[in-house]
């Protein structure tokens, strides 16, 4: 229609222009040619005015196409576009975490896990548990610790956008407590915890946040699995029927398999729920041992390291923790067999990516316990000297002593402790009393039982 007028009063102009100079010469009435000269300009302005500029049909600015360049044209594995705002080419993804700097805005993005790939992320966030594990299809987390943020800054920072399965191991606050934040944050498909309770007002927090966002829970048992992506299964191998008792003994116990590489996560198990699993027919082999409750001497015993036969251990524990975990017993354990320990506490977080086949990790050297050596006897092998001659004198018998010479002392037994805990109390407290004769540890002082890794108790407080 624009173009339309344009054309009409573009002929128009001209056609009243013709009649203009007819009736100048004619002597005769200019008025009608006037008429058609004006509104043949005014159709021309307006249909000029409407229409589109030439060469472009829609009505929008034309986009110059951009040079194709070798660069321009690279995609990710699925496929993908780079970020068009990116000048210069992203850099490569770090192996050990999958992401790279934007150095447009300088936020972390996620870059898709490959087939086949699976990636473990061990985060730190001091004395506690937070396991992050990717696949290409899905997302697991293992416990989030107490430090919450800490976990929901790191998914974000993978671009993690929402969660398919959480598992709580137990209903301790160093596992749990952090999962509230995570709840909040993101959304989650499905929560497995091995459905003890514990009556603390950060389980209470734990359970209704599941209740409110009505996310499926299940409680965790023996023999339920999950696949995670195609050659990567999950499988909880602990507890079967879990009791109140120990929390720490009905923690759920789970195997990744990919390909040949497993990992086994352990929660806080202590020694009785190990000899319960290793009771169970079926191979607990595994490439990565998560150890259990933090290097605490009470777990990781030998039989049960021996049955999994692992080439790294990961233990997760805060620096400079108040119960001296990991013990020295389990350090000393883990390098007589030659297992390759890492620790959060002294690494910080810890990243094991694998095909399947082979795995890598970010942290360039394992941690090398050395046991503090006892002191030698020293045997001396030189001759006595001879005695120097002197004249003969007179002996003189020492009077006859009828009284023995006293005996040594043992040490004294001032505080009481248990193999199967980490606390140390008076031989009076309640506490103490129930403690059966074969766990008892005896220490001599305050600072024989602190030496050792043990706190005291928030009881009788020795």
């Amino acid at each position: 229609m624009a173009d339309f007028l344009a054309v009409a009063g573009f002929l128009g102009f001209f056609a009243g222009c013709f009649l203009l100079v007819y009736n100048l010469l004619k002597k005769q009435n200019k008025k009608t040619a006037a008429f058609i000269i004006f509104f043949s300009l005014l159709a021309f302005v307006v249909g000029a005015a409407l229409s589109d500029p030439p060469g472009n049909e829609t009505g929008t600015t034309a986009q110059p196409m951009a040079p194709q360049t070798e660069e321009g044209t690279r995609h990710t594995e699925t496929g993908a576009d780079p970020p068009e705002s990116s000048k210069e080419p992203a850099p490569a993804a770090s192996e050990a975490n999958g992401t790279y700097q934007n150095p447009q805005n300088k936020e972390a993005v996620n870059l898709p896990i490959p087939a086949g790939r699976l990636q473990v992320h061990f985060i730190d966030v001091g004395q506690g548990d937070a396991i992050f594990v990717q696949t290409e299809q899905q997302n697991v987390l293992i416990d989030a610790g107490e430090r919450g943020k800490t976990v929901v800054n790191y998914l974000k920072n993978l671009g993690v956008a929402e969660i398919d399965l959480v598992i709580g191991t137990h209903p301790h606050a160093d596992h749990i407590g952090g999962l509230i934040d995570v709840l909040q944050a993101f959304p989650v498909k499905e929560v497995i915890d091995p459905g003890v309770v514990h009556t603390t007002k950060t389980f209470e927090a734990y359970l209704t946040l599941i209740d409110e966002k009505n996310i499926k829970f299940t409680e965790g048992r023996a023999g339920l699995s999950r696949t995670l992506a195609p050659n990567i299964n999950l499988e909880i191998l602990h507890p079967t029927s879990p009791s109140g008792d120990n929390l720490n003994n009905a923690s759920l116990v789970t195997r990744i398999i990919c390909g040949q590489i497993a990992f086994l996560f352990t929660g806080d198990i202590e020694s009785d729920a190990e000899k319960e699993i290793l009771g169970r027919k079926g191979s607990l082999s595994s490439t990565v041992l998560k150890i259990a409750h933090h290097g605490s001497r009470t777990s990781t015993s030998t039989a049960f390291l021996n049955a999994v036969s692992p080439e790294v251990a990961v233990i997760m524990a805060g620096s400079g923790n108040t119960y001296g975990h990991p013990h020295a017993e389990i350090l000393q354990r883990l390098t007589e067999a030659q297992v390759k320990i890492y620790r959060t506490d002294l690494h910080g977080t810890i990243v094991i990516t694998t095909d399947g086949q082979d795995y890598k990790i970010n942290i360039k050297e394992p941690y090398r316990y050395v046991s503090p050596k006892e002191p030698e006897k020293q045997v001396s092998t030189a001759k006595p000297a001879p005695a120097p001659e002197t004249q003969p004198t007179k002996e003189t018998k020492p009077a006859p002593n009828h009284e023995q010479a006293p005996k040594a002392e043992p040490a004294p037994k001032l505080y009481l402790g248990s193999i199967k805990s980490d606390k140390y109390h008076k031989p009076t407290c309640r506490h103490a009393k129930k403690i059966l004769p074969e766990n008892e540890i005896w220490f001599t002082s305050i600072q024989d039982a602190k030496t050792q890794g043990y706190v005291p108790c928030g009881v009788c407080k020795p």
